[in-house]
């Protein structure tokens, strides 16, 4: 079974070439799993559900959850996803769930350093002994030139071994070759609208702000001109909470409340109280994000159940 390779984004893909993604986001008891199909440069649903356990699947794939948990979960998938063609299973875990953070390095680091400065801030992170190899995943996501030299910015997931053995077994499970994970924030980014030709792009580029409000957290994405900008998230899930994380992803960016173009929002109890003291703060309506739009397509159930599905069809786009 082939691992996420530890410290690099997955290679940029032919636009033409076809490949099909398998997806699964986990929410306490609901799995939402999707099948896409990659092809001439669009995207196309293949299958697409959700599964409801009596357990927390969450805890069961990403957590200490039981092995027959794991074991049911596996079947369940089999039984909606049994004969994909996907190449890759992509697990989209909510940052409660991972150690996740940002972290700049210079832009002319070599990849042996870049991997070694990762993999010990990880584990400092972590809290993991200094002698236990660390598996990181390390997407890039923006670079700035400075006084000082130019520097990268890298996004850090990390996930303990036996999560890795779990998901190795689910991909297993449905006779995919290879699995990745996918931290929420970055999977909604890839939903991010995308600038018009001739727009202005960088740090001049409009930013949204998009909330995922769940029942127990609340995560933030930060895009700028469709690009992933920063995340963050939270266990507080007032209005109070939810506005002081959505603030903070600014701050953390060096953005403040103005510079935010739009507020999005998703997730399993993004209701319009809880999001109603960010959207006053800053003075954006709330706007459901919309998951299906990349695809063409247009489910005839409420803008808030189609926003649940941003982060498994954001991760298998």
């Amino acid at each position: 079974m082939a691992a996420p390779n530890p410290t690099t984004a997955p290679p940029e893909r032919e636009s033409s070439a076809r490949r099909v993604v398998a997806g699964v986001s986990l929410s306490g008891p609901d799995l939402r799993y999707a099948e896409v199909v990659h092809e001439g440069g669009a995207a196309r649903l293949r299958r697409l559900g959700v599964l409801d356990f009596a357990f927390d699947v969450e805890r069961a794939v990403l957590g200490d959850g039981a092995p027959d948990a794991l074991s049911e979960v596996a079947e369940a998938l089999g039984e909606v996803l049994g004969g994909t063609e996907a190449s890759v299973l992509v697990v989209a875990a909510h940052p409660t769930t991972t150690t996740t953070f940002f972290t700049p390095l210079p832009a002319g680091i070599s990849d042996e350093a870049r991997d070694s400065q990762l993999r010990q801030e990880t584990a400092l992170l972590a809290d993991l002994a200094p002698d236990l190899a660390v598996r990181v995943r390390a997407v890039p996501v923006r670079s700035e030139s400075g006084p000082g030299g130019g520097r990268r910015w890298y996004h850090v997931v990390h996930a303990a071994e036996p999560v890795h053995i779990r998901l190795s077994l689910l991909a297993d499970a449905l006779g995919v070759p290879a699995y990745d994970l996918a931290d929420t924030t970055r999977a909604v980014a890839a939903l991010a609208d995308r600038p018009a030709n001739g727009a202005a792009g960088g740090a001049e580029a409009p930013v949204e702000v998009v909330v995922g409000a769940y029942a127990a957290h609340t995560e933030v994405a930060l895009c700028q001109g469709g690009a992933f900008l920063f995340g963050h998230s939270g266990a507080g899930t007032t209005p109070e909470d939810t506005a002081y994380f959505a603030l903070s992803a600014l701050q953390h960016a060096g953005l403040d409340a103005a510079a935010a173009s739009r507020l999005r929002t998703y997730g399993t109890a993004a209701d319009a109280d809880r999001l109603a003291l960010a959207a006053d703060l800053l003075g954006r309506d709330l706007e459901p994000l919309d998951p299906f739009a990349p695809f063409g397509r247009s489910p005839d159930v409420s803008a808030a159940e189609r926003a649940a599905f941003a982060p498994v069809l954001g991760g298998s786009l």
